[in-house]
């Protein structure tokens, strides 16, 4: 914020909870500020807390227009989801949404818009015809994807912006700024296949910023130590707050500093070309207060607006002249605005000190001493900026006057890098749109919208579902569900209970032989009451007359009687018993008072029903699905015997499909060729009803077969199942590599450092199953590969180099085989002889140092199961990293049908033995360092991460964690504390 305060002093790592006067103090605008953000920051994370990283209120249960669509959706001009939509035509609804705690206000547009046009938004407004707020990505192309998001960060308001910040009893003088939350949606491309979930996670779409390290010139070794101008550390005679600031990116980036944190400022008024090239004249409101705090010649001003600065653009820079009167003449540094109107709304005149300067690791003297220098690492964005607190004198309690300093963190090493103190964006995904050829679709809705807590009422089942009963019978126990809000139970709650079949009563257990005690005959709504405990139950009888598994339906009501929330349903069943149990219902419904003439009647009306089987595949044609295919011919009596059911298989271009009946208990067939089986078979129902058959799949050039079953009689198939053939290449299960040891015993891992001590003892390559021992001895299926230095002698030496420039593989000479379920590799004695000694005495000759590369090669393809010749080694396995180095996950896996197995080494004449990760938790990132690096480590990289636990700047972990036993050279991330949550 460019306001003129004297620093700021927040840090959420202390947590403060508040600011306390006391009487008869200075009350200094920092305390002030402090207490504003402690009050900002404590809201923000309880409402992060609460809500989660974003969210929104849900719209209400019948809202109509713009509200129907909740907070922040995108929508199209008239309020439906976009289809084909044009870009300008794309909007986004007024209401409320939270951003890492952070609320979120659109307020309406004028009527009868639905929202706000993302070409022209309250926060990133249109500049003209021909500048729009968002614009339309370029070059798209259907199918194309983008994720639009919230972006949200806090602008400083001052009275340039907004004059009724100005008291005008006062005569013109202005008091305090104003932090305004500003919200922006914006696009971005999505990479292939990403989804909202991955929008949703920590850290998306973040950059790693540029930190900057400020300093003070340590002084003169000659200087004489009464002078003022010898003396070290800052030496102005004023207090300041100077303000760094990126200014641009181009070619590394520049900035721009102040010593007022950038807050001598006057509103431009007009804008007119100047009398000399590259200049013009500029009509301001004020030249400033006083003398120090005033625009005057030979100044470095920039001209902006506030509608660049929320775009994220760069200022114009430009040398001043001498001011008349209210009039600066200038010549521009660069480019120039192309009128006052391009500028956009509020613009302004502000004065740095200092700039442009490029943005480099090496020191920069700003003034009196005080240097700032930016790390390699990094992005730099237009808007970043530090604050450095400059202080002539320093006192503290229990402490010598200090003079001349600056407040930045120290380090063990000198100060300490520092990210950027703004501007610190939050973002939060909103949707997904897909490029059509007609415009834009919308392809999913990112938001997180939640009931308020009032609304927070659920209907929940706590009893009756999945009973039986014997046709006539009640259920045994009533349907019960509760309504609660949260965990408090909700009493006088109405809702509606309703079945397509049965009789319900909210008294007594129904009974069908008694139709007048009957409240509700079928398909009509009963209304339950919640008693004390938000309990409501109701008693269900189900129609003996319907199908064999039967709904009832209960909803909440409104107060208007309406349904609201999601229904529960219950299921029950009707059911038969082992000893046919026949009710004088199921005979009136067959129409006889026998069980027999009942079955008869019954199996002419009978249901047919899917049991399984469906959606099965088979390696290759001519094979049979691995599962029989099973239907049960079902009644409202009851499952029925006898009743013969007929599957019949379609042809294709592969063959005619085969069936026959399948027995309980049998394997499944190899294959039907030659067996007898038909292209249709008959098979009765057994004593459960049921019905199952074997089948081979005739497969069309969809590579998909199809087999229909119905009731014998039926002029159409109730049933109709798929069967796929496996596509080529598919993944097929197989033997995988579970372990890698040397054996010595020592583990061998990828990516390590190896001992040829432990190589020349040879290799084992553990298995989950047995392989066949034809199939790998006397086979080059197992090898190792080394990388040797080219050329070392010779006449490749003489002609290409004289010294090393390349490579050359050697496959080591060994001895394969396999015992069971173990893979072994030896070298042979010439080989082991070579490795020990005459290969390292070649290498010292010709100066060379560093570790061979080598590589273990299993040719998964070539080895099988002993139980299964279709079975391969399936060497595929996936990869990690830990401490730079690239671990394989054992055992592999299936992705890839005897896939080949490579794990790479770099092998030494002397292996060091391994050390383990120190213990630096707690500790700065400096003693971190010197910790690693004394044990033979190195610090691979060094992340921030959110830690309310450790203050800031102190270590959270390591990654190897601490004590993890790793090859010496292994690179260690440390992970330190930002001081958030």
């Amino acid at each position: 914020m460019q306001g003129d305060f004297s620093r700021t002093t927040f840090d959420a790592a202390d947590s403060y909870r508040a600011v306390l006067l006391q009487q008869g103090r200075v009350l200094l605008d920092a305390d002030w500020n402090e207490q504003a953000e402690i009050t900002a920051h404590h809201d923000e994370v309880r409402t992060r807390d609460v809500v989660g990283r974003s969210g929104g209120p849900a719209p209400a249960a019948g809202a109509t227009g713009p509200a129907a669509a909740g907070p922040f959706a995108v929508v199209a001009a008239g309020g439906s989801a976009p289809a084909g939509t044009a870009w300008a035509d794309l909007r986004v609804s007024p209401g409320t949404y939270y951003v890492d705690g952070i609320l979120c206000e659109s307020t309406p547009p004028a009527a009868p818009a639905v929202g706000w046009p993302l070409t022209d938004q309250p926060h990133l407004p249109a500049i003209g015809a021909a500048d729009p707020g968002l614009a339309e990505p370029a070059g798209t192309a259907p199918g194309d994807r983008y994720a639009l998001y919230l972006d949200v960060w806090t602008h400083h308001v001052t009275a340039d912006e907004d004059p009724a910040l100005i008291e005008p009893a006062l005569g013109g003088p202005d008091t305090t700024t104003r932090a305004r939350t500003v919200w922006q949606v914006r696009a971005i491309r999505l990479k292939n296949g990403e989804q909202c979930s991955d929008l949703h996670v920590p850290g998306w779409s973040a950059r790693t910023p540029r930190r900057m390290i400020a300093g003070l010139r340590p002084p003169d070794a000659g200087a004489d130590p009464c002078l003022i101008t010898g003396s070290g550390g800052y030496q102005r005679l004023e207090n300041q707050l100077y303000r760094v600031q990126v200014h641009d990116t181009v070619s590394g980036g520049t900035f721009v500093w102040s010593r007022d944190n950038g807050s001598v400022v006057a509103a431009l008024l007009t804008l007119a070309p100047g009398s000399g090239a590259g200049s013009a004249t500029l009509g301001l409101d004020r030249v400033g207060r006083d003398e120090e705090l005033s625009l005057r010649e030979q100044q470095l001003v920039e001209v902006t607006s506030r509608d660049r600065e929320l775009r994220g653009l760069p200022g114009f820079l430009a040398r001043t002249g001498a001011p008349t009167g209210l009039t600066l003449p200038v010549t521009w540094l660069g480019a120039a605005p192309a009128s006052l109107a391009a500028l956009g709304s509020s613009p302004v005149v502000r004065r740095w000190d200092g700039g442009p300067l490029p943005v480099r690791t090496t020191a920069t003297d700003l003034e009196a001493g005080i240097t700032v220098r930016f790390p390699a690492g990094g992005e730099v964005r237009t808007g970043d900026f530090w604050t450095i607190p400059a202080r002539t004198v320093r006192l503290a309690y229990g402490l010598t006057q200090l003079s001349g300093t600056i407040e930045w963190p120290p380090g063990d090493r000198g100060p300490t890098d520092q990210p950027p103190a703004g501007i610190v964006h939050h973002v939060a995904p909103l949707a997904i749109l897909r490029r059509a050829a007609s415009g834009w679709d919308l392809e999913s809705d990112c938001r997180l919208l939640f009931p308020p807590l009032t609304g927070l009422v659920t209907v929940d089942l706590v009893g009756g579902d999945g009973q039986e009963a014997m046709p006539g019978d009640p259920l045994a126990e009533p349907v019960r569900v509760v309504v609660r809000n949260g965990s408090s139970p909700v009493v006088g709650a109405r809702l509606s209970a309703t079945t397509v079949n049965g009789h319900l009563s909210v008294g007594g257990v129904p009974d069908l032989t008694s139709p007048a005690t009957l409240p509700k005959p079928p398909g009509t709504l009963q209304t339950l009451v919640t008693g004390a405990d938000g309990v409501a139950a109701v008693r269900w009888l189900l129609d003996p007359a319907g199908p064999a598994a039967q709904t009832l339906t209960i909803r909440r009501l409104d107060d208007h009687g309406n349904p609201v929330d999601v229904p529960v349903v219950v299921t029950a069943r009707l059911s038969v018993a082992a000893q046919v149990r026949w009710t004088p219902v199921c005979a009136g419904f067959a129409g006889t008072r026998t069980v027999q003439d009942a079955l008869a009647r019954l199996a002419t009306t009978a249901e047919l029903r899917l049991l399984g089987g469906d959606g099965q595949t088979v390696a290759a044609p001519g094979s049979v699905v691995p599962q029989p295919v099973r239907v049960v011919v079902d009644s409202p009596c009851g499952p029925v015997a006898g009743v013969t059911v007929v599957a019949r298989a379609s042809a294709g271009a592969s063959g005619a499909g085969l069936v026959v009946a399948a027995v309980d208990g049998q394997p499944t067939p190899a294959t039907l060729d030659n067996t007898g089986a038909r292209k249709d078979a008959e098979v009765p129902t057994d004593d459960t009803g049921v019905a199952a058959f074997w089948w081979q799949p005739g497969f069309g050039n969809d590579r998909s077969g199809t087999l229909e079953l119905s009731v014998a009689g039926a002029s159409d198939p109730a049933i109709r199942v798929a069967a796929q053939l496996d596509p080529p290449g598919a993944r097929r299960p197989g033997v995988h590599i579970t372990r890698l040891t040397f054996a010595t015993g020592v583990l061998f891992r990828n990516d390590s450092d190896v001992a040829v001590d432990d190589l020349v003892s040879g290799i084992h390559a553990e298995l989950d199953g047995p392989v066949r021992q034809d199939s790998v001895q006397n086979k080059p299926v197992v090898r190792v590969e080394l990388d040797l230095p080219w050329p070392l002698s010779g006449e490749d030496h003489q002609i290409w180099a004289d010294f090393p420039v390349g490579y050359r593989t050697v496959v080591l000479d060994a001895t394969v085989n396999a015992d069971g379920a173990l893979l072994v590799w030896w070298p042979s004695e010439r080989t082991r002889e070579w490795l020990v000694e005459r290969m390292w005495t070649a290498l010292g000759k010709a100066r060379w140092d560093d570790p061979i590369l080598g590589r273990l090669i299993i040719d998964g393809w070539a080895i099988v199961a002993e139980k299964d010749p279709a079975m391969h080694l399936n060497g595929h396995a996936n990869a990690r990293l830990q401490g730079g180095r690239t671990l394989l996950e054992l055992p592999t896996d299936d992705e890839v049908t005897g896939g080949r197995f490579v794990q790479w080494f770099r092998l030494s004449r002397n292996k060091a033995r391994a050390v383990d990760v120190p213990d630096v938790g707690r500790r700065t990132p400096a003693v971190a360092r010197r910790l690693i690096e004394a044990a033979g480590l190195v610090v691979a990289d060094e992340v921030d991460e959110p830690g309310l636990a450790l203050r800031r700047g102190l270590v959270l972990r390591t990654d190897p964690p601490a004590g993890s036993p790793v090859d010496p050279g292994t690179g260690v991330v440390v992970v330190v504390s930002d001081g958030r949550g």
